[in-house]
């Protein structure tokens, strides 16, 4: 069956309906849209890579075989490596973009007393540092790992590998927006009331933008034996994040596996969720990216030097290439 030569066409081919029909059950659907985000985010990703210098080639979602028959190694999206390279030294690559709810899930963030617990526990919270973040990170994964050596005689529990720099699961600069926290109470309590609602958040004019990934990826821990609902860190050497969801621009930013912050009780998993940045609007409305982040993956391979591995033939999705 040949291709359809426009959209419409598409629509009635693929689903046997007309155009309104398709666009009202794509609004009335978020996880539909959210499906064909993540779509559209791997094609600009794929174009992106091309565009710097790369050469990329498609991981296929589901091999033969099934989820069983992915590779351990191989379960991004795409490998890449230079253009040109005659080595067999490859990258792999997650796409994803940002968590759609962060702000208005469960009523995190719909009134001024809660947008200010949440930033004021982050601007001015005097027990709040790095050193803090890792100490407690280290606390609780000493905890796990006792327990579970304990009960894994002659095991011994992966390694702690925080970095002091940049600890945690949270990224983002807030400074010299507010003086102290008389000044960022009175300004919550300024905002429209609209602005606190749910509508508001996905219209990105919300009281403020929270840059969250989400990846839930239920996963087995090889050494461990752990079971968490994210991704291994050796799932993938590169996480791609498409900030499009709050910013209205598809812009890429990246993370090496390796360097960001493990689960501390589970050191061979990633968190679920990262926040790569909090924008405010009106007052921040453009994302400051700092390292675990990179806002290109230049920069990244630079700093970080990720560990390459060879192209696994039975992994890639030659479909189109005929």
């Amino acid at each position: 069956m040949s291709a359809p030569s426009s959209l419409p066409a598409y629509v009635d081919q693929t689903f046997g309906v007309s155009e309104s029909v398709f666009q009202s059950a794509l609004e009335m659907s978020p996880g539909s849209q959210g499906s064909i985000a993540g779509a559209i985010s791997e094609i600009l990703l794929k174009r992106l890579l091309e565009n710097d210098g790369f050469e990329v080639l498609r991981i296929k979602e589901k091999p033969s075989g099934g989820n069983d028959a992915k590779n351990s190694e191989a379960r991004g999206d795409f490998y890449f490596r230079p253009d040109g390279s005659k080595k067999d030294e490859w990258w792999v690559v997650e796409s994803k973009g940002l968590k759609s709810n962060s702000e208005f899930r469960g009523g995190k963030l719909d009134s001024p007393e809660k947008v200010f617990k949440y930033l004021n526990s982050r601007v001015f919270n005097p027990d709040r540092s790095f050193e803090s973040i890792y100490e407690s990170g280290l606390q609780r994964y000493k905890k796990e790992r006792d327990n579970w050596e304990s009960k894994n005689r002659g095991k011994s529990f992966p390694k702690f590998k925080w970095s002091k720099q940049y600890p945690g699961a949270e990224s983002f600069d807030l400074t010299d927006i507010w003086q102290d926290s008389g000044e960022l109470e009175q300004w919550t309590k300024s905002i429209p009331v609209e602005r606190f609602s749910e509508a508001a958040y996905r219209a990105r004019s919300g009281a403020v933008a929270i840059l969250e990934t989400h990846q839930p990826s239920q996963r087995e821990a090889p050494i461990t034996g752990k079971n968490q609902a994210a991704p291994l860190v050796a799932d993938f050497n590169v996480m791609a994040v498409d900030l499009y969801f709050r910013t209205g621009t598809h812009e890429f930013v990246f993370m090496n596996s390796d360097e960001i912050a493990h689960s501390p009780t589970s050191p061979e998993h990633l968190y679920q969720n990262y926040t790569i940045d909090i924008l405010v609007p009106g007052l921040k409305d453009k994302p400051q990216i700092s390292r675990p982040w990179y806002v290109d993956v230049r920069s990244l391979i630079e700093m970080t030097d990720p560990q390459p591995q060879p192209l696994d033939e039975s992994q890639l999705d030659r479909r189109g290439e005929d």
